[in-house]
């Protein structure tokens, strides 16, 4: 089946709208556009009630360049389909994002000061934004005649290594100062028409020697970037989900994350819209259900492998979240045979 085209001239996300997303161009208007020498160049601003900022968009030659910077007023979760298949090299200057793809197991975390390389293929997928955190991003794709023009995928093999079915939580890596320099070139860059062509051209292919210098081709390596706040909160909800036997303390969940109990509190709620207690609890009483209808375990022992010290405790919590308790919710469902 032919891949769809998209077309050329519009913004890199072809998104859709669900409840809590929204499409790029909905919360966009047009400034002004250009076309010279084959470059097509957009200004996009956001609308006020999204937040104060622009959207920069520049194609020509199967290369496709946009710079962010806005300050969100409100979460927005981008979500939309890529049919067509790009190299994607991205630069987060400053801001926090949650990208999800369908088919990868976990959310990916991706924090201010890092940057990524991938190949994407026909894939589906969001990216999660928060209100009053500034967007600062510069983000590149080049499609395969790019590829090919600058033969990138003959000695590093960039469409395999870097696929996004590769993708887990190490997938970043930190922007080193030249890298840091060139995307300040680019941000302040006035040319225009060729000079303008030639410019971004070069500057992307620098870009990519460095990602592919500083990163051997295969091996993901973890950063050492310790004061990324999401991925400590992401690893924490993994430590709290792996095991639900365990009823941790905020002070122990503290001292894994390396945060302090205040901002531990204030930023589980912020990315997860729930606090450490309610998200847990939520989790326990799931686990407890499944165990009901699909299981012959006593309570008693239900109790234990949820983190309860009794079953006394657990049938009022149960009681208290689901208004009866296990017993009658076991009779009231399947029973396993």
């Amino acid at each position: 089946m032919d891949k769809k085209r998209r077309n050329k001239n519009l913004p890199d996300e072809d998104l859709g709208g669900k409840k809590n997303t929204c499409a790029l161009h909905s919360i966009i208007q047009l400034k002004s556009t250009s076309e010279q020498c084959g470059i097509t160049s957009k200004s996009f601003t956001f609308l006020e009630k999204i937040g104060t900022g622009y959207y920069n968009f520049h194609n020509f030659g199967g290369l496709s360049i946009s710079v962010y910077d806005v300050l969100f007023k409100k979460d927005l979760i981008l979500e939309g389909q890529l049919f067509e298949d790009i190299l994607e090299l991205s630069f987060l200057i400053e801001g926090e994002q949650i990208i999800k793809i369908e088919g990868l197991a976990t959310d990916l975390v991706y924090e201010s000061q890092e940057s990524y390389l991938v190949y994407l293929s026909d894939i589906h997928g969001s990216i999660a934004y928060y209100k009053r955190k500034r967007l600062k991003q510069v983000k590149i794709r080049m499609d395969i005649s790019f590829i090919q023009k600058h033969r990138l995928n003959e000695e590093y093999d960039i469409l395999d290594q870097y696929s996004f079915k590769k993708l887990n939580q190490n997938f970043t890596q930190p922007l080193c100062n030249r890298t840091q320099e060139i995307l300040a070139e680019i941000l302040t860059d006035t040319r225009k028409g060729l000079l303008k062509r030639l410019f971004l051209e070069s500057k992307t292919l620098e870009l990519i020697a460095l990602m592919l210098d500083s990163k051997p081709v295969g091996k993901l390596e973890v950063t050492n970037q310790t004061d990324n706040v999401v991925k400590k909160l992401y690893k924490i909800q993994h430590l709290i989900s792996s095991d639900l036997s365990v009823q941790y303390s905020i002070q122990q969940l503290a001292r894994q994350a390396g945060l302090n109990d205040f901002v531990l509190k204030k930023e589980f709620k912020r990315v997860f819209g729930k606090t450490i207690f309610e998200y847990a609890s939520e989790l326990r009483m799931q686990k407890a259900k499944q165990f009901l209808l699909h299981s012959k375990k006593p309570i008693y022992e239900i109790s234990e492998l949820i983190g309860y010290k009794n079953s006394t405790h657990f049938t009022a919590a149960f009681k208290k979240n689901e208004g009866i308790t296990p017993k009658k919710y076991r009779n009231s469902g399947v029973k396993v045979v």
